[in-house]
């Protein structure tokens, strides 16, 4: 089954495609965002899944109180630097698609291209209550993609065009940039492709 065009759902999974996403401008208004998933509670947003290009060097958008991972989508790459209220200094460099910088929201952080600009996608949690675990997956590992016991978020984003195992039955090929939603209990596994599984806890 190939899922290309519209956001689509079962009882075990939905999948959303990039035309169904929400654009966005910065907060710095620098740039645009795509926003692919978000939760929001009484205490304000919660989490925040979002692919964005980076087109030049600059600071990034303030976000205290939240955590950030970032993937490298596509392009050469870029440079990181934190500065945090403490005044201390960290860097992570990205060269390779999902390579992954974690860090706080709230830091002063910039951004240096490598060599042109960049995709990538940004995973961002509430820091006061809720964690984010992001993996980079390649079916050359035959990853199986368990969604967590009571977790918030259970998905895959795929960076190129993919194709999962579901109930070790069907295929289903998922478009390039596109979520698979993973309902508690189900293990899809990539058999083609790759791309990050998100798993989202209070």
């Amino acid at each position: 089954m190939t899922l290309n065009s519209n956001a689509y759902s079962n009882s075990n999974y939905d999948i959303l495609c990039p035309r169904e996403y929400k654009r966005m401008l910065w907060k710095n208004g620098l740039g645009e965002t795509l926003e692919i998933f978000q939760s929001e509670d009484g205490s304000g947003q919660r989490f925040r899944i979002s692919q964005a290009a980076v087109k030049e060097d600059g600071l990034f958008s303030n976000f205290e109180g939240m955590h950030r991972t970032l993937v490298l989508l596509s392009g050469a790459g870029m440079t990181l630097s934190h500065k945090n209220a403490q005044g201390e200094y960290t860097e992570h460099r990205l060269s390779s698609p999902l390579d992954m910088a974690r860090f706080s929201g709230g830091d002063q952080t910039t951004a240096t291209l490598s060599h042109g600009h960049i995709e990538d996608l940004n995973i961002m949690v509430r820091e006061a209550d809720t964690t984010a675990i992001v993996t980079a997956c390649f079916a050359t590992e035959n990853s199986k993609l368990k969604s967590a016991a009571h977790s918030l978020l259970s998905a895959f984003y795929s960076n190129q065009t993919c194709k999962v195992m579901i109930d070790e039955t069907e295929e289903w090929v998922l478009e390039e940039n596109s979520l698979l939603i993973i309902k508690q209990g189900e293990t899809p596994c990539l058999i083609e492709g790759s791309g990050v599984f998100i798993c989202i806890t209070a």
